[in-house]
């Protein structure tokens, strides 16, 4: 007799896989213009008056780059860690000057030495407690003390206004490129399937591309007892809705 494999579950113990769809990442996610005009501006209120203009600073989950890049030209010492290859590649084309880590970020380990810690719609792929937990033990160890920890991370508190708003399903074209996501939410797991689909004009053809990522919407308060339980004391949050809707957390280090 043969037992029946629940396809979400498999996914769930795996990083998202961008190996097919990652030179359409990096035509179409978090290009220059949602950096400048949108996560800079956010970062100037809440993290950049709290670190020297020389800092050091992780991103976590870093993907192909374009954050890491802005924030080098305003002259931070960035690196980057992603699970993705891919991505990767497309990082070090990206910001040249940074440096960047292929990694899983539920098991890195990098000693005390980053005066922050970022992580910008990352969190929503972290589809349990225990491996948030784990993230948020390595960040603490990676920072110097006094650093700051900043992310952003759905909360199943804002789904139903997302929801109302239409911002889910995307779909991304160019004259080489297409790129659509589709979402379904998985009331018996709690979960969003996004069905991902890609073209690409390869050689004059056209090449399609599919795979399947799982989304989690968390509860504050899970959040909130996952830092909490690896040492963060100081923790505030917010609304960030120029960040897609999510709340944004900052916590600071201390020892």
């Amino acid at each position: 007799m043969s037992l029946a494999i629940n396809p979400l579950m498999s996914l769930a113990s795996n990083p998202p896989n961008y190996e097919p769809i990652a030179r359409l990442q990096n035509e179409f996610k978090n290009k220059d213009e949602f950096i400048v005009e949108g996560v800079i501006p956010f970062l100037e209120q809440i993290l950049f008056p709290s670190i020297s203009k020389e800092a050091r600073i992780l991103d976590l989950g870093c993907g192909c780059g374009h954050l890491a890049q802005q924030l080098q030209l305003q002259g931070y010492q960035m690196t980057g860690i992603d699970a993705s290859e891919g991505l990767l590649r497309y990082a070090r084309i990206n910001a040249p000057e940074s440096e960047f880590i292929l990694g899983d970020i539920r098991k890195f380990e990098l000693p005390s030495t980053f005066n922050a810690i970022i992580s910008i719609d990352v969190f929503l792929f972290i589809l349990n407690y225990e491996d948030l937990t784990a993230i948020f033990r390595n960040v603490y160890a990676a920072l110097e003390d006094n650093g700051l920890f900043v992310f952003s991370i759905p909360l199943i508190e804002l789904m139903h206004r997302q929801t109302e708003e239409g911002s889910f399903n995307h779909i991304y074209v160019n004259d080489e490129c297409a790129f659509l996501e589709l979402f379904y939410y998985k009331p018996e797991e709690k979960m969003w399937e996004i069905k991902v689909t890609g073209f690409e004009l390869v050689e004059k053809t056209w090449k399609r591309s599919d795979t399947t990522w799982l989304r989690k919407d968390h509860l504050f308060t899970d959040v909130q007892s996952a830092l909490e339980n690896v040492g963060f004391t100081e923790i505030s949050h917010l609304d960030a809705g120029g960040l897609g809707g999510s709340a944004c957390f900052v916590c600071r280090k201390h020892v």
